[in-house]
C-alpha cells in the first residue's frame, strides 16, 4: 500500500514539474527595444489573452492618440486597475512586437 501511494506521489510530482513549458512567461524587457511612456484609460480587458484595451494619449515620437489592445507582461490583467481607470504604463516596442509593463493607476 505504501509503495502505491509513493508511486502516485512521484507521478504527480513529475507531471507538475514537467508541465507545459510553452506557457513560459515572456521577458519584461528585451535587448534593442524602444521604451515609451503610455498614458490613457482602460476601456476593457481580455483575461484569456492577457490584453488591455486602452484609449491612450499621443505618444510623442511614436504614435497618435488612439484606442488599441495591448498585451501585458509581468501581471495578470485581472489584478490591474479597474476599467475606466486612468493609467500610466511602460510601452515596450521591437520590430516584431509590443507590450505593456508597470501599469499604474493615476488620479
Amino acid at each position: 500500500m505504501r509503495r502505491s501511494a509513493a508511486l502516485v506521489f512521484c507521478l504527480l510530482f513529475l507531471l507538475t514539474a514537467c508541465g507545459d513549458r510553452s506557457r513560459k512567461e515572456k521577458p519584461l524587457s528585451v535587448p534593442g527595444e524602444k521604451l515609451y511612456t503610455l498614458e490613457g484609460k482602460i476601456l476593457g480587458r481580455d483575461a484569456a489573452g492577457n490584453l488591455l484595451r486602452i484609449d491612450h494619449k499621443a505618444i510623442p515620437g511614436y504614435m497618435e492618440a488612439m484606442v488599441m489592445e495591448y498585451p501585458v507582461r509581468g501581471a495578470q490583467v485581472q489584478s490591474l486597475p479597474a476599467d475606466q481607470s486612468n493609467i500610466t504604463a511602460k510601452l515596450h516596442v521591437t520590430d516584431s512586437a509590443y507590450w505593456l509593463t508597470d501599469i499604474r493607476k493615476v488620479p
